[in-house]
């Protein structure tokens, strides 16, 4: 599974305001702002004009790109793979597994678990053997000294496996989402079908990334 975190979103306000630079129609702004708690409500002239500029498409609604959002994700590096597709209206710090490697602890709750349901074939205790065997090489680089320990670290990080979960620290634009949404919201790994989703849908105004308006 992959752990979304949010930990900001912003630029509802302004993006709102820059809305309306094109026909001039500030007298129209109507999205308030909380003092107290910081919250954005968009107003209804707001909404409504917010609403039809997405339906008109990437083109109209260059709004959504100054809507951000900073989340923590958990995820297998095969999962990262995938997302490293999206290279415009993102950022992230990730982990390093080559700075760290030496001293991660390899545990079950670091893997996305392989799964073979129906079958004899036990891959679970092969998975766990092969942790153990990560453990090992740690150990004996642990063991080794200059060049050597560099040479053990290079083989530890080669024998990393894709289900290894890696944490990036992300920020990208409700733009982005929505082409993620569009593109993902059926895909074959959970991680995007179930878990991607299901946070993208917790996210203040989701209606912008899902285009699932009220009639």
């Amino acid at each position: 599974m992959a752990k979304f975190e949010t930990l900001k979103v912003t630029g509802f306000y302004e993006a709102m305001w820059g809305m309306r630079a094109p026909l001039k129609s500030y007298n129209k702004f109507d999205t308030k702002t909380n003092n107290i708690t910081g919250t954005v409500t968009i107003g209804p002239n707001d909404y409504k004009l917010a609403k039809s500029l997405w339906l008109g498409g990437t083109e109209h609604r260059k709004y959504l790109r100054q809507i951000w959002v900073w989340a923590d994700i958990y995820a297998p590096r095969f999962w990262w793979s995938e997302y490293d597709t999206y290279r415009i209206g993102t950022a992230a710090n990730s982990e390093s597994t080559m700075h760290k490697i030496l001293k991660e602890d390899f545990t079950e709750d670091e893997f996305e678990w392989p799964r073979f349901e129906n079958s004899d074939w036990d891959i679970e205790a092969e998975f766990r053997n092969y942790l153990d065997l990560l453990k090992t090489v740690r150990d004996r680089a642990n063991m080794c000294s200059g060049q050597d320990k560099e040479r053990m670290q290079q083989i530890l990080k080669s024998m990393l496996p894709e289900s290894f979960i890696q944490k990036r620290s992300v920020n990208l634009n409700y733009e982005t989402l929505a082409t993620m949404y569009r593109q993902r919201k059926n895909h074959r790994l959970p991680q995007w079908r179930e878990d991607f989703v299901s946070w993208v849908e917790t996210l203040p105004y989701s209606e912008f990334i899902t285009g699932a308006f009220d009639e």
